[in-house]
């Protein structure tokens, strides 16, 4: 499902049932984080744990303050790599988990619907980098997007942004538990294999 046809369901979802979707991506991408941790000073696994954990209380309508989302926010944008500066071999993978992370922060904090989708589309951009990565393919732009768009691990995140959200939009209420069981099911396959890296 090319993100122009996922774009209007996720549109059409209430802020709270975004936020979830969203904090579900971010969650996806938190191996970025770690990984990119893992030579770093600075720690922004923590940071997405508890950015992820707020995104789905709002998204449960537990009492979150405004100014918890604006805190994370500041948080991030002081761990957020430097692709210029930074030699780390995954920069640009932590890079886009941030880039959804920001997203998703923004989203809750302006109440615009299109944050919910640039959200997706980071995730999209590290399967689409990692496969580049792994195949260093020379092709044309077109084919490129082609032969990317049909590999099984792009084939895979398509299709969980696809359930997710339509989960999501038949649920009129969410709980915490209800979250919880999606944050379960969103764990059991990586976003992409580190190992190949």
């Amino acid at each position: 499902m090319p993100i122009d046809t996922l774009a209007p369901l996720l549109l059409s979802l209430p802020l709270t049932h975004q936020a979830v979707f969203a904090a579900l991506t971010c969650e996806k991408m938190l191996p970025s984080i770690v990984r990119f941790d893992e030579v770093e000073e600075s720690s922004g696994a923590p940071i997405f744990r508890k950015a992820i954990d707020t995104l789905c209380a709002f998204g449960a309508n537990e009492p979150v303050r405004m100014a918890e989302f604006a805190r994370l926010q500041q948080q991030l944008e002081a761990f957020w790599p430097d692709l210029d500066e930074s030699t780390n071999p995954v920069a640009s993978y932590a890079f886009d988990a941030c880039v959804a992370l920001g997203e998703a922060l923004a989203l809750v904090q302006e109440a615009e619907a299109e944050h919910v989708v640039h959200c997706a589309t980071a995730a999209r951009d590290t399967v689409d980098m990692y496969v580049q990565d792994v195949t260093d393919l020379d092709l044309p732009p077109a084919e490129l997007n082609e032969f990317i768009d049909a590999t099984p691990v792009m084939q895979q995140e398509v299709a969980r942004q696809a359930a997710t959200a339509q989960v999501l939009a038949t649920a009129s209420h969410l709980t915490a538990t209800f979250i919880d069981q999606l944050r379960q099911q969103n764990r059991q396959e990586p976003l992409i294999d580190f190992a190949r890296v």
